[in-house]
């Protein structure tokens, strides 16, 4: 404990010297660091193993303390000794701290429940071999067998309470995480670098497919015509980019609203950029409806590289382990069902 402590107080430097980072971000990483060795790619759903569990559960406890001491104060009246009523500040448990950590230890009290229910299953793995695309190197990836007649239907109907359930804890876990980030101030250093044009963000083509008339998000999503993950995840920067820029041009052009005839009218632009931005937020939503667990975005890994907020951090670093576990165990769950249909096609699960 001792050891991993003084490695979070020298930020990650253990030189001592100048290139460690904010104890917000050390604290962060240590959680993103403490989850990819405890669970790593979880290739395979089976009880997680007892010292893992053991150390996931101490070392946690360790990186969440500093929010039991973070308090926030609010005024309170008092009465003074000679009757007079007084205004004072008394401390109270940090709001944000408060409602997200309890559900985000609930939530991570289910995840290792559900992965210890995984014993004594119908279901095993056997060793596969793949190649690598550009390299010539091999590993073996665990791929999931049922018996020939596909599961039972207790295990078939366990498993898919299971996945909704995973779902669900995934979905809990990510609003956390976005609403944890949403708080998160955009750094002044991204502020200047980003365009300050939407549409110089978004590119001519994103452009034209916000610009077009009666487009519902379904129809500017489809009209992306996305490949992969990447694409999807570069049309989400543009995106975000591009709102930044015009919420700023929005505030700053708010107070000014004037209904001067003789000169360019600043009520149609503003009412232009608001449309925009409107088509602009609803896109976003579809890309990420659409594409539930892409990577974090631009705009994001720079809140979370230049956060000073140490509970903003811990509470994102947290929501985000929990989220991409959750995330794991659904596809797992998903992969082991698809070889039931495969083995049985009348099976109930592929209604599902």
């Amino acid at each position: 404990m001792k050891d991993k402590f003084a490695k979070l107080l020298l930020g990650e430097d253990v030189t001592g010297g100048s290139n460690g980072v904010s104890t917000a971000l050390a604290l962060s990483n240590a959680i993103i660091n403490l989850a990819a060795s405890v669970f790593g790619e979880l290739w395979k759903l089976e009880p997680l193993a007892e010292e893992r569990k053991r150390k996931w559960q101490r070392e946690m406890d360790w990186l969440l303390s500093p929010t039991k001491h973070m308090i926030e104060f609010v005024p309170a009246k008092q009465s003074g000794s000679n009757g007079q009523r007084l205004e004072i500040m008394t401390p109270k448990a940090r709001a944000d701290i408060h409602m997200n950590l309890p559900a985000l230890q609930k939530l991570d009290s289910m995840l290792l429940g559900m992965l210890d229910s995984m014993d004594n299953t119908e279901f095993w793995y056997t060793e596969v071999s793949s190649r690598a695309e550009e390299k010539s190197t091999r590993w073996c990836l665990p791929s999931p067998k049922v018996p020939i007649a596909g599961l039972s239907d207790t295990e078939r109907k366990k498993l898919l309470n299971q996945g909704k359930l995973a779902n669900q804890i995934f979905k809990a876990a990510k609003a956390i995480n976005e609403n944890i980030l949403a708080e998160m101030p955009v750094p002044s250093v991204i502020k200047d670098a980003l365009p300050k044009s939407g549409r110089e963000s978004l590119g001519e083509d994103l452009y034209r497919i916000l610009t077009a008339e009666s487009t519902s998000a379904e129809e500017m999503f489809n009209s992306l015509n996305l490949r992969s993950e990447n694409s999807a995840l570069e049309a989400v920067n543009r995106l975000e980019g591009a709102i930044l820029a015009w919420k700023e041009r929005i505030t700053d052009q708010a107070p000014v609203r004037r209904s001067w005839s003789f000169v360019k009218d600043p009520i149609s632009e503003l009412d232009k950029l608001e449309v925009l931005l409107s088509q602009a937020e609803a896109l976003l939503q579809q890309l990420k409806t659409k594409y539930p667990n892409l990577p974090q975005t631009f705009l994001n890994v720079t809140k979370i590289q230049y956060g000073t907020d140490i509970g903003h951090l811990i509470m994102e670093a947290y929501s985000r382990v929990l989220l991409n576990l959750g995330y794991s165990i659904w596809i797992r769950i998903g992969e082991i069902l698809q070889v039931d249909i495969s083995s049985n096609p009348n099976s109930s699960a592929a209604a599902c």
